[in-house]
């Protein structure tokens, strides 16, 4: 299953490629837009590889990171992807497994103070800086 998954990652990022280089749309979030949205939704996704690849962190920190939020809001799609990007951008699969228990540790942390209704302002105090 794990070797299914990597296999349809490979052949999602090169035809992703492949379609970000001729100018017509993402092979997948193109043909879902509303025509009504005027290929505006295209031009934001079409834009996300700049932003992966120019931001302020190294691409494989932005897509690690990326991974941590789709694993936290448990987007399989995400998840897949994000991996497979990551992995690309030569990330090893110990930073894959670190990036998953981050969103873990957030989730296991976020509940428990949520659950016990710690005082919010009282943690704002601790963290102030």
């Amino acid at each position: 299953m794990k070797y299914l998954k990597s296999l349809l990652v490979a052949v999602l990022l090169s035809y992703s490629a492949v379609s970000f280089s001729d100018g017509h749309g993402h092979p997948i979030f193109t043909p879902m837009e509303p025509q009504s949205m005027g290929g505006e939704f295209t031009k934001f996704v079409k834009a996300q590889s700049a932003f992966w690849q120019n931001g302020p962190f190294e691409p494989k920190m932005m897509y690690l990171m990326s991974l941590s939020a789709a694993a936290g809001m448990k987007c399989e799609y995400c998840i897949v992807a994000t991996t497979g990007m990551a992995m690309k951008a030569g990330a090893t699969e110990e930073e894959v497994k670190a990036a998953v228990m981050a969103a873990g540790i957030m989730a296991l942390n976020s509940t428990m103070l949520y659950g016990n209704q710690f005082d919010l302002e009282k943690l704002k105090k601790m963290f102030a800086q």
